[in-house]
């Protein structure tokens, strides 16, 4: 066996696992077995993450090119197939290990802290569904294939996120993301459309060895469409921009943001695999892919979306007190990081800081699962403090990836943590385009650098209302407890992850960059670094200590609880009018409601009434006239027709009465009758014949 057949059946294998894991769940999760689920659904995902980790090595141990492994499925005609099948390259088999040990990790926490649930194998066998629909986007051979796992993944998440639909809370969450995504694809859809319309079969054919977009890329540039290089045409600039639409969807970017912190109504679990390398990682991956056939114009367009996105979800994340909601609004930020760095043509570094991100937000998601088991439910950042003296295990996890949010470096160039090395690439990659761009341009470097401090504050921000300072709910703080090993152990091995494997993070960096496609429509986008790198000289001389005073001045200001940041909010003028637009989410969702909902609402009304008032009015009123002609009809049928029969016939019978009284039933009297007009006949006869 070579070594391609072997990387092909290990990945075949890490993708199916999870499938039958959560078949086996559903169907033989029985009472006998309910308690045991979890342990079998993670010694499944144990068996996966091994299986990506042994592709991964043999991955490594060679120079092995792209692999496309392809089962025909539907014909399409003359001789083609729509194939289902696997395409891998360096960044499959980075992201199937990320993903399996994430996961892997997720699922151990999940033994502990849905212990006791009442639908505790359901949520096992949903989230080895939801692994199952990633790793067949990861692993997806064409758009096609691809799309249905994309659409899985949608339901698997509705069904997580809903899982406590008793609570009406889960019950509006899960129907938001549901719809939210729906409507992104939709745009999906529009590109995939306009693809095929200029392309014909050749976008549901597999993908090539040298990538699903490149050779597409390559054919509409070199093949006998007669399109200019440098002039790319407006439909492949509208087409890229919709198959962006479905990553705006899933990695809830402007204007699709709002259900991303919603979702924060399911169980914890399923916020940290959701938040950090499942869902949200899809619409990252999918612009990764579609890449090559992205134009100037729709890279701006990403890079724009990006930048809105890090900058209102960081101002948002500085106010919130629901310590879920934090952690929300910071992996909207940093999505936004990830997809500006992907418009402005970091894709090495956006998609590095995907794998460092879903790392230790995982984590951050894990130990705040854990204070608030601790906390008996208790979300309010509010009404904790102290609590790191309680939990001093999840405080120390909690801080190490802290740290590896913030950027923490030794140096303006030294990173202590893979999150400093992946946002240095980015804002390098961003103060590249920003310079190239010109005029507004600069707003693209400028906008995430500043985010980067206000990033290690809002986070030092939580660590500081959670864990330091006196307990400001004494019945939270006596009845705080360390969580179960079960769910320890997966916060400290994310956060090692984080912070402590800097020189495996950095190979997977390398990994990444093998991936990066060689064909683009942005001339030089590849080659943003090449002129900064880790050699960010912007960057590094501001950012690299600027970690230190802003987290600085997020503990010191929250140590205490909100005393001295209330403070601050009412004296500096405007100050307290940012916070409030912040704190209600900038009215997104007002916004959202009165435009969207309340006009549908209205419409829903409007239609109501018409179809009261007119369309029913007008069949009762075709019925009322068929009613009335059915009682004038039945009146001339009663009244004339039946008038005359039933006269006839009482005619013939009052004859009939008095013909009857004319016999009287003694025989001797019709003899004698009988003979009397016999006799006048013949007395007739005789006189008439005498005459």
């Amino acid at each position: 066996m070579t070594a391609k057949d072997a990387i092909t059946g290990l990945l075949y294998a890490a993708t199916l696992l999870p499938l039958v894991s959560s078949v086996a769940v559903i169907f033989f999760g029985t009472r006998s077995f309910k308690q045991k689920t979890g342990w079998i659904a993670t010694g499944v995902m144990v068996v996966a993450t091994l299986c990506s980790l042994i592709a991964l090595g043999l991955w490594l141990s060679g120079d092995i090119k792209p692999i496309t492994s392809r089962i025909p499925w539907i014909p399409l005609g003359g001789g083609d197939y729509l194939f289902l099948g696997l395409f891998c390259d360096s960044l499959t088999v980075a992201l199937m290990v990320m993903v399996t040990l994430v996961s892997t990790l997720v699922h151990l926490y999940s033994v502990g802290y849905m212990h006791g649930d009442k639908r505790y194998e359901r949520f096992f066998a949903y989230m080895s569904l939801f692994t199952f629909s990633m790793l067949g986007i990861v692993t997806a051979n064409g758009l096609m294939q691809l799309f249905v796992f994309w659409e899985l993944v949608g339901l698997t998440s509705y069904l997580l996120i809903g899982f406590w639909f008793e609570k009406r809370g889960p019950q509006l969450a899960c129907k938001k993301a549901f719809v939210m995504n729906r409507i992104g694809d939709t745009g999906f859809l529009i590109g995939f459309g306009i693809l095929f319309h200029k392309l014909g079969a050749q976008v549901l054919l597999p993908a090539a060895e040298d990538g699903m977009f490149e050779a597409i890329a390559l054919d509409i540039k070199l093949q006998g469409l007669g399109i200019d290089v440098t002039d790319p045409p407006m439909w492949l600039t509208i087409a890229g921009i919709g198959l962006f639409c479905g990553a705006i969807g899933k990695s809830a970017q402007f204007p699709l943001h709002t259900w991303l912190p919603d979702a924060m109504e399911g169980p914890t679990p399923v916020s940290s695999i959701v938040h950090s390398a499942t869902m949200v990682a899809a619409g990252v991956y999918l612009t990764a892919r579609i890449y090559p056939i992205l134009t100037p114009a729709a890279h701006l367009f990403i890079a724009t979306i990006g930048l809105i996105t890090l900058v209102m979800a960081a101002c948002m994340a500085l106010v919130m007190t629901d310590i879920k909601r934090v952690l929300a609004y910071s992996t909207l930020s940093q999505l936004g990081y990830m997809i500006l760095g992907l418009g402005a043509g970091a894709y090495t570094f956006a998609l590095f800081h995907l794998i460092t991100h879903a790392f230790f937000k995982c984590a951050l998601f894990q130990c705040s699962g854990s204070v608030i088991n601790a906390a008996h439910h208790e979300q309010d950042m509010r009404q904790y403090g102290g609590l790191g003296k309680k939990l001093p295990k999840t405080a120390l996890a909690y801080g190490i990836c802290t740290l590896a949010i913030a950027g923490a470096s030794i140096g303006p160039w030294v990173g202590l943590t893979g999150g400093f090395y992946s946002k240095d690439g980015i804002i390098a990659g961003c103060v590249n385009y920003g310079f190239a761009v010109g005029g507004f341009g600069h707003l693209f470097w400028l906008g995430p650098m500043i985010v980067a401090y206000i990033t290690a504050f809002y986070m030092a921000r939580s660590f500081a209302l959670t864990f330091m300072g006196t307990p400001r709910n004494e019945h939270i703080y006596e009845h705080a407890h360390e969580a179960p090993w079960t769910m320890v152990v997966p916060q400290f091995v994310l956060a090692a992850m984080a912070i402590l494997a800097v020189p495996f993070l950095m190979g997977w960096e390398s990994m990444i960059e093998a991936s990066k496609p060689a064909v683009s429509w942005v001339q030089g986008a590849d080659d943003v670094h090449h002129s900064f790198g880790h050699k960010a000289v912007v960057y590094g001389l501001i950012f690299g200590f600027a970690w230190i005073p802003a987290l600085g001045a997020g503990i010191y200001i929250y140590r205490n609880g909100f005393t001295i940041a209330d403070r601050i909010r009412h004296r500096v003028p405007g100050l307290n009018a940012m916070y409030t637009w912040a704190y209600n989410k900038f009215y997104f969702d007002a916004l959202y409601d009165i435009a969207f909902v309340a006009a549908a609402k209205l419409t829903a009304k409007v239609l109501g009434a018409i179809d009261k008032y007119i369309v029913d009015g007008l069949v009762n009123l075709t019925a009322w006239i068929g009613r009335f002609a059915a009682w004038a009809v039945g009146l001339i049928d009663s009244g004339i027709v039946d008038g005359m029969v039933d006269g006839c016939a009482t005619a013939v019978q009052a004859g009939g009465r008095r013909l009857a009284m004319s016999h009287s039933g003694f025989i001797r009297g019709y003899i004698l009758f009988l003979f009397a007009a016999a006799a006048l006949i013949l007395t007739i006869v005789v006189v008439v014949s005498s005459n």
